[in-house]
């Protein structure tokens, strides 16, 4: 099994520093770059073709936190964890109000693209800047949210840096059902703040 966090040198961690983490992609991608072998022999350069990939795709599963957490979760448990369709019950009044917000956006969005009309349109963009304040309101809530969920990520730290260099019975020990559920939470979080994001860019006028 990949070990992103090895690939970068990194121990396993729910929170990782965000400016730590690209330095540290930004130094092993460095050494590893394909410009770096242009005078070596094929072989050579496919090996640093191969590790450039790999830290690649670490960097980008560790820069994100639901990548992140879901990879730690496969890590530990030794099997991913399983896709959660439901909406944990604290969060349904926020997929009520989102949806709603999101169903009067799309709609908005419809009755402008079919207006024409100079005086029409000029009255919309009043409807749409209004319209634009309610998601862009909304959509910081969210973000405080996630910011929430980052702070208990980083609360669960110590629970893993108490087992570094341990590798048996980890999975018994470490807080993986409390982990899993921020992820749950998390994933959740992250596609409604892209879906009122993608609304926020389309109101743009």
């Amino acid at each position: 099994m990949v070990d992103h966090f090895a690939r970068l040198n990194l121990p396993r961690r729910p929170w990782l520093d965000g400016e730590q983490l690209r330095q540290r992609f930004h130094d092993l991608s460095a050494v590893a770059h394909p410009d770096q072998s242009h005078n070596a022999d094929a072989a050579i350069k496919v090996e640093k073709q191969d590790d450039f990939t790999e830290i690649n795709e670490a960097y980008q599963c560790l820069e994100d936190a639901k990548c992140r957490v879901r990879h730690l979760i496969e890590l530990e448990r030794g099997k991913a964890p399983d896709n959660v369709q439901s909406i944990p019950a604290e969060m349904t009044d926020w997929f009520m109000e989102i949806g709603d917000t999101c169903r009067k956006v799309d709609a908005f969005l419809v009755k402008k693209e079919k207006q024409d009309s100079p005086m029409m349109q000029a009255t919309l963009m009043v409807e749409g800047l209004a319209l634009n304040d309610e998601v862009s309101a909304l959509h910081s809530r969210l973000q405080k949210e996630l910011e929430r969920v980052d702070a208990e990520l980083l609360a669960l730290c110590p629970e893993w840096e108490a087992l570094d260099g341990q590798r048996e019975d980890r999975a018994d020990t470490l807080p993986l059902a409390k982990l899993e559920a921020l992820g749950q939470r998390l994933s959740f979080w992250v596609k409604w703040s892209s879906q009122l994001g993608e609304r926020l860019s389309r109101l743009m006028f």
